[in-house]
Order: structure tokens, then C-alpha cells, then sequence
């Protein structure tokens, strides 16, 4: 039994010419053709041997007999059938005559698959003007959109956007060929030669390469963020995770943690973990404290601190000024009076505070590092700064 080989086809199927040079040329190297599908063709291995071929524009994938026969009579024998071809083989020195092709009949199917092209080029265009709308829609809500880039979550949706943008171009330059095959059979000017198809060969597993890495990075993605996503109590012990803890700030000895469970995780004293291309490293955590009951403890004047938390590493250092302006916007509400301040601190790049009674907010930047923290308590901001620095020398020193 001979061995089957299959090869990617050269290119688009209304490359007609190129298909018959590239069948010819395996032929030559001991391959011969017997079976076509949508992306692959298959040959079988034998002596080599210099065959010419013929590829038909055809209704269908179904072919008569009287079709066969006239193309025999020719000196053609049928091969194989692709949904808009058939495709007939001769031995170089058969010396078959050009076979019997029906031009009216070609015209005819050439214009109704360049009719049947257009309509799903210009489905999927206005799917894709859709789909471009409401990614812009989702990215730009509540004016915030480097962190909307930042957390990722539109990374799976983009890459399965370009990959049909990929699509909707191979469809517009199949619209190009097609339209110039219905002019050489109008103007009767197709002159029968081979055409080269090394070129669209080499291009055409470009694209497939291309094609299957953004496939894979569209469905890899959504999953590795899973993987890496999620909230969990935050550990009463001081761990390696950068965060500024209140027990740190605070005189907690009469202090205890102000919890709300639910399915098992405390929800008040809880951390949140993210990955995107453009942020590898993003947190998210909160904590809060509450008097002790006992001599600490004043029903008219209790003491509840808290401190919540965002940290992002990013790849670019260019997305560190969007990204401050962006936190300062979804952290800044309508009836805000104080804005943010910038102080000058040795141990970052950029340090801007707002405080209000006592409430003190801060983004601190070093290097490729940004981080916002809320605080509410009685604690000076100099402490919450100082514990900063400590915190924030962890991601940049990785």
C-alpha cells in the first residue's frame, strides 16, 4: 500500500494555475495527488514522474460520468473533487489536448462564488464592526481603560478579534481572485500557463502559524488567568506578600480582626490575585481591625481601622502615567474635595497623597511598580509611607 503524504495547499482555493503548477512539481518529486481538502492536500508516494494537471471550476463536488468521459477522450483521467473543483491529471508525454471546458458554465459558477463570497465577507465585516463597538464600549467604562487593559480581562476577546480580522482579509483578497478569474473567462484571456507557487506556499503556512498561535494564546489566556485568579483570607502572619499590614502600623494590642465570613473565607481581611500580559503581577487585598471588647472598648467612640490595597508590576514601563491617572479617576468620586498632592520621598519615583479627616489615600511609584493604598485610622501618614517603601522594594528587587 502506498505511504499517504499530506502538504498544506499553496495558497487559497481560486489560485487555480498555482495549484496545477504545485501538483506538477510533486509529481516530480514522487508524489501524486489523489484526494483535496480545505486546508490540505494528500499524495501518495511512487516513482517520479512529470504530470500535467487541470483544475475545473465546478457547481458542485460531484462530477458525471459524461464529464468524465469527455476529459478521457482528451487524454485526461479525473482525480479527485474539492467543493468548487475538479481536478483531472495527464502523463507529460500522453500529450493530452486541452480539455473540453463549457466557458458559459465556468462564468456561471464563477459568479456565484464571488456572490456567495461577498455576502459572508460583508456578514462578517459588520460582525466584526459589532464586536469592535462593544470591546470599545467595555474598555473605555468608567474612563479607566489602561486598567481595564491592565486586569486582562478583554485579552482573550482581542486576540479572537485580530484572528478573524485575519480571516476577513484572507476573504477580501479571495474576493480579488475570484473577481479576476470572471474576467479572464469573460475576456476568454486566461492563457493556460503555470504560474509560480513557491511564494503563497511559503505565506500560506506564514498564516496558518500565525492563525494557530492566536488561536492558542485566545484560549490559553482566559485559563491561565484562572489559574491565577482569586480571593483567599489574608494570613494574620506577616508574609512575603507586598502588602502594608495594619498590625505593622498600629498599636494593636487592643485590636482584633473585624471578620465576615462566608463559605469559609474571611471576606473583610482577604487578598485578590491577577495576571495579564501587561500586568504579570497585580494584587488586590483589604483589612480591617476592631476594638476588643473590655476596657479598650467605647460604645460611643470605637475605633475600626482599615486598609485596602492595589499593586501592579508592569511589563511596560510606559503604562505607569496612565495607570496613576487612571487609579486617580476610579478612586475619585463626584463630590471629592481634596485632590491628590505629590511629595518628594527617596525611597520612590513618584508619591501623591490626599487625606481627608482620617482618611489618607496614596499612590506610590517605583521603577515599574504602582501601588494605591486607603487607609482610615489615627495612624500618621509618615508610618503608612515608611511601610510602603519596605513593601514596595519586594516587587522591584524580583
Amino acid at each position: 500500500m502506498a505511504e499517504i503524504v499530506r502538504r498544506i495547499r499553496p495558497g487559497q482555493y481560486w489560485r487555480i494555475k498555482e495549484h496545477e503548477s504545485w501538483f506538477s512539481d510533486m509529481s516530480e518529486q514522487g508524489l501524486h495527488f489523489y484526494e483535496i481538502g480545505t486546508h490540505f492536500a494528500k499524495f501518495k508516494k511512487g516513482d517520479r514522474k512529470r504530470m500535467d494537471y487541470r483544475l475545473e471550476l465546478a457547481k458542485s463536488k460531484y462530477i458525471s460520468s459524461e464529464k468524465i468521459r469527455l476529459f478521457e477522450e482528451s487524454g485526461w483521467d479525473y482525480i479527485a473533487s474539492d467543493r468548487n473543483f475538479h481536478v483531472f491529471a495527464a502523463p507529460v508525454d500522453r500529450k493530452a489536448s486541452e480539455p473540453p471546458i463549457d466557458r458559459e458554465e465556468q462564468i456561471t459558477v464563477a459568479n456565484a462564488l464571488f456572490k456567495k463570497t461577498l455576502i459572508s465577507f460583508i456578514f462578517i465585516l459588520f460582525a466584526l464592526a459589532a464586536l469592535f463597538w462593544l470591546i470599545g464600549s467595555l474598555w473605555f467604562t468608567d474612563d479607566t481603560p489602561i486598567l481595564t487593559l491592565i486586569e486582562g480581562n478583554l485579552f482573550g476577546t482581542m486576540f479572537l478579534y485580530l484572528l478573524n480580522i485575519f480571516y476577513l482579509f484572507s476573504m477580501g483578497m479571495g474576493l480579488l481572485g475570484i473577481a479576476r478569474i470572471q474576467r479572464d473567462l469573460k475576456e476568454g484571456s486566461s492563457d493556460g500557463r503555470p504560474r509560480p507557487w513557491e511564494n503563497f506556499y511559503r505565506n500560506n503556512i506564514i498564516t496558518y502559524v500565525m492563525t494557530l498561535a492566536i488561536s492558542l494564546i485566545a484560549v490559553c489566556i482566559p485559563f491561565y488567568q484562572l489559574l491565577h485568579l482569586g480571593t483567599v483570607t489574608l494570613p494574620k502572619e506577616d508574609t512575603t506578600l507586598p502588602f502594608v499590614r495594619l498590625a505593622a502600623i498600629e498599636n494593636a494590642s487592643h485590636l482584633e480582626r473585624d471578620v465576615f465570613i462566608i463559605d469559609g473565607e474571611d471576606w473583610r481581611n482577604s487578598y485578590w490575585e491577577n495576571w495579564s500580559i501587561v500586568a504579570p503581577v497585580q494584587y488586590k487585598m483589604k483589612e480591617n481591625f476592631i476594638e476588643k471588647k473590655g476596657q479598650w472598648s467605647d460604645p460611643n467612640n470605637s475605633y475600626n481601622p482599615g486598609i485596602s490595597a492595589e499593586i501592579y508590576r508592569l511589563s511596560f514601563h510606559s503604562l505607569v502615567a496612565p495607570l496613576v491617572d487612571d487609579l486617580i479617576t476610579e478612586h475619585t468620586f463626584d463630590d471629592e474635595a481634596e485632590l491628590f498632592t505629590e511629595r518628594e520621598h527617596d525611597g520612590f519615583d513618584q508619591l501623591l497623597m490626599r487625606q481627608s479627616d482620617q482618611n489618607k489615600e496614596f499612590i506610590f511609584v517605583k521603577e515599574q511598580v504602582v501601588m494605591y493604598i486607603d487607609y482610615s485610622g489615627k495612624v500618621e501618614a509618615d508610618v503608612i509611607i515608611g511601610n510602603a517603601a519596605e513593601k514596595i522594594r519586594l516587587l522591584t528587587e524580583n
